[in-house]
């Protein structure tokens, strides 16, 4: 399928037929999910699939008992780590582009120009800033995984209303991660008809924002 075609597609579902989804189309929107843009290649992500009924009710009761949660036949828990955009890591993951080849850069330049700069190193702003940039990345993450969802020929829903210190809790997660949201897979049962969206002339603006009369 053309990735155009995919973003057309796309819709939210929230009805699933209580159908298995196989692991192997699971794995591929993992994947479309791993090769999603990354800020320094930091990768911030973590993704927990939950398949088992009893707990994917658990998990729907941490997001107010929505039922499009509660029925689907999996949720994939997105997490995030805000250490991975530490000055540790975050340089870390850019010695590995230049050590790839991706970039040249020398380390004066980066550790002075880059890591030193309140622009490019969101360590230095503190840790709310590094849980924003990582949600961030995650959000990118997601929106690939949906698309190859369509690709596979699966619905999905994103779900963000969740009391997330309690979604951790019940799956014990390491206290170094932070949940964003739930990504819900199934075989839909239904047609969602495609949502409003504003007109492209209502958005979009060339060079600069005129003033309006």
């Amino acid at each position: 399928m053309e990735v155009s075609e995919a973003i057309q597609r796309r819709v939210t579902v929230r009805r699933w037929m209580q159908k298995p989804v196989e692991k192997e189309k699971i794995m591929r929107v993992l994947e479309a999910g791993r090769r999603a843009p990354s800020w320094g290649n930091v990768q911030p992500w973590r993704y927990v699939v939950v398949q088992d009924r009893a707990r994917i009710e658990e998990l729907a009761k941490t997001a107010g008992g929505q039922p499009q949660i509660s029925t689907a036949p999996v949720v994939i828990v997105c997490c995030g780590l805000a250490e991975a955009f530490s000055q540790k890591l975050h340089r870390e993951s850019l010695k590995q582009l230049i050590e790839a080849g991706v970039m040249d850069w020398p380390d004066e330049l980066l550790d002075n120009m880059v890591m030193g700069s309140d622009l490019f190193a969101p360590y230095r702003l503190g840790e709310q800033a590094m849980k924003i940039k990582a949600g961030e990345q995650i959000m990118i993450s997601v929106a690939y995984m949906t698309l190859e969802a369509v690709n596979q020929g699966l619905g999905s829903c994103w779900a963000g209303a969740i009391a997330t210190k309690d979604a951790q809790s019940l799956l014990k997660l390491p206290e170094s991660w932070f949940v964003h949201d739930f990504l819900l897979l199934g075989y839909p049962d239904e047609d969602p008809k495609p949502r409003p969206r504003k007109p492209i002339t209502g958005i979009v603006y060339w060079e600069c924002v005129e003033p309006q009369a």
